[in-house]
């Protein structure tokens, strides 16, 4: 093939991928701008740093003992990442085996392949110009960008238990005919793949996989009345392609972690967590509030959805109904539970963002008429309006006090960037809904979305990242460190450890840490840990340790402590 030929080829092929290609670039231009950030991004960076050491690759630790909070996975994932970033770039830019980029593209990469596997998919089962649509929706939905550069398991679990539930739904239509099939056997490729992807979710995040897809499953099954499909959708094959894939780690994990490991991982981090929580408690409210600000400003959109589908019968279409159980079950089962956090329903934009595609497709089709057009168009320029309006006010007016302004000061630049942005978006949006062109509004909305994520997280990370990261405190501490024995009060959180030489045992009272702690040893602490009079912790017990160093790190005060050596008793004579 000639330079001709490829050349039509390639424009063809990145036309077809532009909403793809877009958010690779955005992704590639982010994810290495920032060191790890508290809280949870250092613990999975220690965890990998002491996998490294150890040469483990069966089970996490941290803080040198074994990390039963999560299956293995992510930590595979971000293992061989590490090993392979570290050959290619000849260790520059590693500390001790680990570098914050590395760890990041296991997320980065899943969502990318998952937004071209979302992307064909809504090509193939439903229609072009609504892929599109939802693909540009979900990539500017602000969580969806966050989670996509961030060092959590969330991304990684969300896209292939999403993609479970699309495979399966994929090979329920052409079984029921709604599709015609490509291929002989199509659909039993499409419900082993559900399979296999839903193991893969379970073994990164564990049994919640097998609950939502249960319940998202049986749900639409009951509601298209089609509890028969149960015996066509090759349940036998796909147990067995599950047990396969999940039982060699799962049991070769309980064997060398033991029995305690083994409840905590599956039943303490899982089913207690769900009934009886002691971390991220919220009202049963909460997601009505996340899904407010997380799916912003296509959120402004919802009620207007709901208002269609009920007035327009499209309840009745199969892939209607899934996308909405597929949405609404994990809302209503995460809801239930007294642990929240927005991170958790993660899985379920993808199917929100076709629910909002099928509402905007006549907009861009241009056969909406011209109030519909001005109505929901005028809902994504006041959500355009909104941030560029308070950015415009902080960053270049002086109308939250001197406190805020001083506190801003660094960020000027990036923040007057994002406001015009915004101001600029917000304006074409208004004039093309008043005007009653439809056709670009949602790329209009995009990319006004993925600029602003692309100036934060370049300009805006570049300038917060002192403030976040640990290298400084790494810096300042580890002379002070230097071949003692460094203990932490309280539950570890390892921003102040990770790029250190040391492991910090946990000391959880004052009995253990006064018959614990030498006075030669060293103590680091949160300082709203060390402040409350809790767990044997008196003014009159702090007073007997001085502070070494002080230093404010990713919203906190990290604190190292010696022991105050006693006065010599005065001779009496």
């Amino acid at each position: 093939m000639d330079a001709s030929q490829t050349s039509p080829a390639l424009l063809r092929w990145c036309q077809k991928h532009r909403v793809l290609l877009l958010f690779a670039l955005l992704l590639l231009a982010v994810f290495a701008m920032r060191d790890l950030w508290s809280p949870d991004e250092p613990d999975f960076a220690q965890c990998v740093k002491e996998m490294r050491a150890r040469g483990s690759w069966l089970l996490p630790y941290l803080n040198g003992q074994p990390y039963s909070e999560k299956p293995i996975l992510f930590y595979w994932l971000m293992k061989l990442s590490a090993i392979a970033g570290q050959a290619l770039t000849g260790g520059s830019g590693f500390t001790q085996g680990i570098a914050a980029w590395a760890l990041r593209l296991p997320s980065v990469i899943a969502a990318i392949a998952f937004l071209a596997a979302f992307h064909g998919w809504t090509r193939r089962f439903i229609q072009e110009d609504v892929a599109d649509l939802a693909a540009l929706i979900l990539i500017s939905t602000p969580i969806w960008l966050w989670q996509a550069q961030f060092i959590q398991i969330d991304m990684v679990f969300a896209t292939l238990l999403a993609w479970s539930w699309l495979a399966w739904l994929g090979g329920y239509l052409l079984l029921r005919g709604h599709k015609p099939k490509r291929r002989e056997g199509e659909e039993a490729r499409h419900f082993l793949l559900a399979y296999a992807s839903l193991a893969l979710a379970v073994l990164a995040k564990g049994p919640l996989a097998l609950v939502l897809g249960g319940a998202v499953l049986l749900a639409f099954l009951a509601w298209q009345r089609d509890i028969k499909a149960l015996a066509q959708m090759h349940l036998g094959q796909g147990l067995l392609l599950m047990v396969a894939i999940l039982t060699p780690w799962y049991v070769a994990a309980a064997v060398q972690g033991g029995g305690h490991y083994a409840y905590e991982m599956v039943v303490h981090q899982n089913f207690e967590r769900a009934l009886k929580a002691w971390d991220h408690i919220q009202p049963w409210w909460s997601y009505g509030l996340y899904l407010a600000h997380d799916f912003f400003p296509w959120s402004l959109l919802l009620p207007a959805l709901a208002i269609s589908i009920w007035r327009g019968g499209h309840q009745k279409s199969v892939g209607t109904r899934f996308n909405l159980l597929a949405f609404g079950v994990p809302f209503l089962l995460l809801s239930c539970s007294q642990s929240k956090q927005s991170k958790y329903l993660l899985m379920s934009y993808p199917f929100l963002a076709l629910l909002v595609a099928s509402l905007l497709q006549p907009l861009t089709a241009g056969v909406a008429g011209r109030a519909r057009v001005r109505r929901l168009g005028g809902l994504l320029a006041l959500g355009l309006w909104l941030p560029a309006l308070a950015l415009g006010f902080a960053f270049f007016g002086h109308g939250f006090g001197h406190q805020l302004q001083a506190q801003i000061a660094p960020f000027l630049g990036p923040g007057r960037l994002v406001a015009g942005i915004l101001l600029l978006g917000a304006l074409s949006l208004s004039v093309n809904s008043w005007r009653g062109e439809g056709r670009y509004l949602v790329r209009e909305v995009a990319v006004s979305i993925c600029l602003m994520f692309l100036v934060l997280g370049t300009w805006g990370f570049h300038r917060l990242d002192p403030e976040k990261g640990y290298r400084n405190w790494t810096t300042a501490v580890q002379p002070l460190i230097a071949g003692r024995q460094v203990y932490f009060w309280q539950t570890i959180r390892s921003g102040p450890m990770v790029y250190t030489d040391h492991l910090m045992p946990e000391l959880r009272s004052y009995e253990e840490l006064e018959a614990t702690l030498k006075p030669q040893d060293r103590l680091v602490t949160m300082d709203r840990e060390w402040n409350q009079n809790a767990w044997g912790l008196t003014p009159e017990r702090r007073a007997q340790f001085d502070v070494v160093l002080k230093m404010k790190v990713g919203g906190g005060d990290v604190l190292l402590l010696q022991r105050r050596e006693a006065l010599p008793r005065q001779v009496r004579f």
